[in-house]
């Protein structure tokens, strides 16, 4: 049987590799703060063109990448109008094709799980071709039986199977984590497909979140694109993710950032050789069989299973982006306070995929079939990504006054100090005309305004990306700092579950 590094290996030789590997993010991250402060003291005029050369950079990047997101943006309007059903059922194979849709789910409420099985339920998809399985966790006790008993009430006879699984607590060598319920939820479905003599090649399996809502065309989108592609089962299939479900009546806060996430995997599904799984996605069964499911000690385990089929398959593995939406809940609560804890939470954990760094490398270096190009680019891309989410807001925020306060007397008579803020300035004025596109794209992606809420609330649904540079340290480059210092110290994470609702509008 297959197997992946174990984070929590206690061979010397492997503890240290793991924690070598766990500390060199952080040690970026802070190494790049650190030493700018010390060489503005030092060599203030480095610093200076520095900064001026990384705020150019940012300002191509900008543009750059919007060029992606219009291209994504385009492709998932037209291509949310085709009748993938129809062209899935022209390929050779559709008649022995099941989807399998897993729904890992704890603490939530009854009525997130009936509006995303609902959403199967309305796919312009056959749904006697559909299994779903309910992953719950058996330390929910009584609110998880009635759980089973509503969905089943709501579901039963719906699908061409509804499989409820209870993964059991305490299992000894877990974290109490998405990834080893699912995996959990997945041997059960492998059981059931031996029973009925269903071959894993034919069954492409979704790994949902609770709250994803899919669009109709997702499942029949999904079909043909296995169907059609080469090498389907060294594919990942990747939908893009929105977070619409409740979207009008979250903080302004909680909208940016959502919608931040959306845009960037829009950007990402234009680069399909950058991606890596996220949240809500799918792939072969007979892969999820082959890599031996998910890590189950481990919280970031979306990204996970794309590393262990990297690994698996020698670096001959990739995603597929589909450019049909599926929608979750974004981040809300009782109170704005909690609201704001809740999003620094998710952005956290988000952050704490790096985790994957690792044993990513202990598996590359053990591996000499791997092909070195493609692991050290989309490990340069993962190194690359997480140092950036950590310190380019503030470095473009803050650290442009550094020389200015630190540089001395000396500095601050140049003409490149003097003219320093007005440089920086005017770039990022320049910039925030990608902040006008992210505008506009996101009033044209948005569902309409639901009744009771003012016109007031839609225009505000525009003006609100004035804020995005304002929270951009505390809610996307905090956490991920915390996320890196807490690896780099050995303070492990647990995993954290988002609160979801469904309350009427």
């Amino acid at each position: 049987m297959y197997t992946y590094p174990d984070p929590k290996n206690t061979d010397p030789r492997e503890r240290r590799w793991q924690r070598f590997f766990e500390m060199l993010p952080g040690l970026l991250t802070w190494g790049t703060f650190l030493g700018l402060i010390a060489l503005s003291f030092v060599i203030p005029v480095f610093v200076a063109i520095f900064i001026i050369i990384y705020d150019i950079y940012w300002l191509l990047k900008v543009f750059y990448l919007n060029t992606f997101l219009i291209g994504a943006y385009r492709k998932m309007k037209k291509d949310v109008k085709k009748d993938w059903l129809a062209y899935a059922r022209e390929c050779e194979g559709f008649d022995n094709l099941y989807h399998a849709v897993i729904f890992p789910t704890y603490d939530e409420d009854k009525t997130v799980l009936e509006t995303s099985l609902n959403s199967l339920r309305e796919a312009n998809y056959p749904s006697d071709r559909i299994i779903v399985v309910v992953a719950t966790e058996e330390r929910e006790g009584e609110v998880r039986q009635e759980k089973e008993a509503y969905l089943k009430e709501k579901f039963e006879g719906v699908f061409h199977k509804l499989l409820i699984t209870a993964h059991p607590a305490d299992t000894p060598g877990e974290l109490k984590a998405k990834g080893a319920n699912t995996s959990y939820a997945a041997r059960r479905l492998q059981e059931y497909l031996d029973e009925e003599g269903v071959d894993y090649r034919n069954v492409p399996a979704s790994i949902f979140d609770s709250d994803t809502i899919a669009h109709p065309q997702y499942l029949p989108a999904l079909a043909y694109t296995f169907l059609t592609i080469d090498k389907p089962h060294r594919h990942s299939y990747q939908p893009l993710p929105m977070y619409h479900n409740n979207i009008w009546r979250v903080p302004p806060f909680a909208r940016i950032m959502a919608v931040s996430s959306t845009f960037w995997h829009m950007m990402e599904s234009m680069r399909p050789d950058r991606m890596v799984t996220f949240s809500s996605h799918s792939m072969s069964f007979q892969t999820l069989v082959n890599v031996n499911f998910w890590p189950v000690n481990m919280v970031s385990d979306d990204s996970a299973i794309y590393w262990k089929c990297i690994d698996y398959y020698d670096g001959d593995y990739e995603v597929e982006p589909i450019h049909i939406p599926v929608s979750f809940d974004a981040i809300e609560a009782d109170t704005v306070v909690q609201a704001f804890k809740n999003q620094y939470k998710q952005m956290r954990r988000w952050a704490y995929g790096i985790e994957n760094l690792p044993l990513t490398m202990r598996s590359y270096a053990r591996n000499p079939r791997a092909n070195r190009w493609i692991k050290t680019e989309r490990i340069f891309n993962m190194i690359a990504g997480h140092y950036t989410w950590a310190t380019a807001p503030f470095i473009l925020a803050f650290v442009g006054w550094v020389p200015l306060l630190l540089g001395g007397e000396d500095f601050r008579g140049t003409v490149i100090a003097y003219n320093l803020p007005d440089y920086t300035g005017t770039m990022m004025t320049v910039a925030m005309v990608g902040l006008l596109l992210t505008a506009y794209l996101n009033g044209s992606l948005v569902p309409p305004r639901p009744e009771g809420y003012s016109k007031w609330r839609g225009l505000f649904m525009y003006v609100q990306w004035i804020l995005a540079p304002i929270i951009a340290i505390p809610l996307a480059a905090a956490p991920a700092i915390e996320a890196q210092t807490r690896l780099m110290f050995g303070k492990y994470l647990g995993f954290w579950v988002t609160p979801k609702g469904r309350k009427k509008e």
